[in-house]
């Protein structure tokens, strides 16, 4: 097992990412999000929403129950949280046909366990980046019970990996770091820590919310 992981064992087994990483569907902040997703998400407005919130939006999309715009939304709603750009972003990442084919399409893919394809087709969403293609494949394949499932990979895990692994601490401080946007450094990053998780006994979403922290 790698040293520079291990050494935080208890720290990583404390955490509740299911529960703990969550983040309030403030109306008024989202105030200017487009009728149509606003009616789909209304029963969270004013409420918190955790990761395991997004999970059961995506299994009930799975399930027939929800189409398939609502955990999109709720993805969006939960990655932006209080950044004043979300409501921007999300409306127009909804505001063609042709996106909205590709979301619809990559969630096919994850249900018919493509991960690579699913990715593929998100990122053709103009600015849609890794950070939200990877949410959206991490709750939709845990809500399809994917048992090495994708997890989030954005600027802050991508930044505490450097640092975690630059044991003399000379080199973080100076990088500009931000993750790959190819798909195989995404699927190696899943492999590490998945691996981790493993050695660790602990569930790999633990590992990548002690990474998002970055409290070490």
């Amino acid at each position: 097992m790698s040293s520079v992981i291990f050494k935080y064992k208890k720290q990583i087994e404390t955490l509740n990412p299911l529960q703990d990483s969550c983040f309030l569907y403030d109306s008024k902040r989202w105030s200017k999000l487009n009728t149509e997703s606003k009616k789909l998400v209304a029963v969270y407005e004013n409420k918190v929403i955790n990761r395991k919130d997004v999970i059961d939006a995506f299994i009930k999309y799975y399930q027939g129950e929800k189409e398939y715009l609502y955990p999109f939304i709720l993805t969006m709603i939960w990655g932006f949280a209080d950044t004043g750009y979300g409501t921007y972003r999300t409306n127009k990442y909804l505001s063609s046909h042709e996106n909205k084919n590709l979301i619809e399409d990559a969630f096919g893919a994850i249900r018919d366990k493509d991960i690579e394809k699913a990715y593929k087709l998100l990122m053709k969403i103009k600015g849609l980046n890794i950070s939200y293609v990877s949410k959206l494949l991490y709750f939709g394949t845990r809500a399809r019970g994917y048992k090495d499932h994708a997890l989030i990979f954005d600027i802050r895990v991508a930044r505490s990996l450097v640092k975690l692994l630059d044991v003399d601490g000379d080199i973080s401080g100076l990088l500009d770091i931000t993750p790959s946007n190819k798909y195989k450094d995404f699927d190696n990053y899943n492999k590490l820590i998945h691996r981790w998780a493993k050695e660790l006994d602990v569930a790999a979403e633990n590992v990548e919310m002690f990474l998002f922290d970055g409290k070490f």
